[in-house]
């Protein structure tokens, strides 16, 4: 009968085989999954070699100088993954170290021998393995592993009986054992990593599907946001053409047709500054002085709205940002606050230090926004205005992310919203 450590070893083997696999498929794998050859032999050759000394690590022993375990199990994981010439190499690795092991000429024989039919046997069955169906893929995997099995038994068999072993019960037992486990385990690799295949194809298809999507709404809403003003513009100029205009209506018209542009030419600034922020403008910054030129800018629009803007700022608030894009941030987040109490109210802008960032929240008491509104703020083109298109919310967005910053939005409905940025704090010494 086997022996319960037998029984022990095979399967200490097949976690040494499974874990690196069930390792990279969590660690590596969307990291990993587009590897040129160079890169193969690295991701690939590099822990099927060290995999294979690992078992060899703890073989078990049938007869004096016979060892067995799964080493060859990440050789034809190699074969198949990364090609002939990196599973030579790890075919090497486990040559040289069973030599170093030592025992009997005819197991050392067999063990060389084996790995020559092995990688023969794997490369030839490579098609029917990879390319096919993850089930037809899986089965040859495991009847690639039974023949090996059986590969095993058979120059055993021929070993044992030259040293004059003989061939009971319990070695019939034990191979039979030995060649389903081998198969098994073998077969389960194989299916992991073609499933981390799959499923890497399919984030790429979905990430391509979005980007597509992505792109069909921005080429939307740009024609949409600069028909608008285009059209507008078309329809004054037609005006001018007529002969018998006054000249104070010519002149009307004529400013009117210039703002539309100057609308138009704004957007297409906003998009370009969501598309490519401007890093190079990136300077050493006081946050405050830029907080309070955004406030000079939106106060008569404040005054006009009912709304009191009180401050709370602290001083030394030094920041790393392009003074334009965050005054532009600034602006759309306070002038968001403003619009969100229609009846007038009070807009609390704190900024603090703390620890090493700053922070800045803009505290509104509107109407608030439900969770789902939150979560789609900064999205292409959601707005929580009627005839808001998002663009601003996407900029601000964008510039707080360039600048290594984050945005935190707390609202509730009927009570209010806050917006709370953190900007990681530069000192002058240290940006220097």
């Amino acid at each position: 009968m086997i022996s319960l450590d037998v029984i022990k070893q095979l399967l200490f083997n097949m976690l040494i085989i499974i874990t690196p696999v069930m390792a990279y498929h969590v660690f590596w794998a969307e990291r990993n999954y587009s590897m040129n050859q160079s890169a193969k032999y690295r991701n690939v050759a590099v822990p099927a070699a060290v995999t294979a000394l690992l078992c060899m690590l703890y073989p078990f022993q049938f007869a004096n100088g016979f060892l067995y375990d799964f080493r060859f199990i990440p050789l034809s994981i190699c074969i198949l993954y990364a090609g002939l010439l990196p599973a030579l190499g790890v075919a090497a690795v486990i040559i040289v170290y069973r030599f170093y092991l030592g025992g009997s000429p005819e197991a050392l024989i067999l063990s060389v021998v084996l790995i020559g039919l092995l990688i023969l046997l794997v490369h030839l069955a490579k098609p029917y393995i990879i390319g096919r169906d993850r089930i037809r893929g899986t089965a040859a995997a495991c009847i690639v592993g039974l023949i090996t099995g059986i590969f095993s038994t058979v120059f055993s068999c021929a070993a044992f009986l030259l040293v004059g072993i003989p061939l009971n019960a319990s070695f019939w037992m034990y191979f039979g054992l030995y060649s389903l486990l081998y198969a098994c385990t073998f077969a389960f690799a194989v299916y992991v990593i073609e499933q981390m295949i799959i499923n890497a194809n399919k984030r790429n298809h979905n990430q391509q599907v979005d980007k597509m999507n992505v792109l069909s709404d921005l080429a939307a809403s740009f024609a949409h946001e600069i028909r608008n003003p285009m059209t507008v513009a078309r329809g004054f100029m037609q005006i001018l053409k007529q002969p018998d205009i006054s000249e104070d209506k010519r002149n009307l018209y004529t400013s009117m047709v210039v703002e539309e542009i100057d609308k138009a030419q704004s957007i297409v600034n906003d998009y370009l500054a969501f598309a490519k922020p401007q890093l190079e403008a990136i300077e050493l910054v006081d946050a405050k002085a830029l907080i309070q030129q955004a406030l000079q800018s939106i106060e008569p629009y404040a005054k006009l709205c009912r709304v009191e803007v009180e401050t709370e700022l602290e001083d030394k608030m030094i920041i790393s940002a392009n003074k334009e894009k965050f005054v532009q941030c600034m602006v759309h987040l306070f002038k968001n606050g403003i619009e969100a109490m229609p009846g007038g109210g009070r807009l609390r802008i704190i900024g603090t230090v703390q620890s090493r960032s700053v922070c800045i929240d803009i505290i509104d008491h509107g109407v608030g926004m439900t969770p789902e509104e939150i979560r789609r703020l900064g999205t292409p083109f959601y707005s929580t205005r009627d005839k808001g298109t998002g663009l601003g919310m996407m900029v601000t967005f964008r510039v707080i992310q360039t600048i290594r910053g984050k945005i935190d939005v707390t609202s509730e409905v009927g009570k209010g919203t806050c917006f709370s940025l953190m900007i990681p704090t530069l000192h002058t010494t240290s940006y220097h």
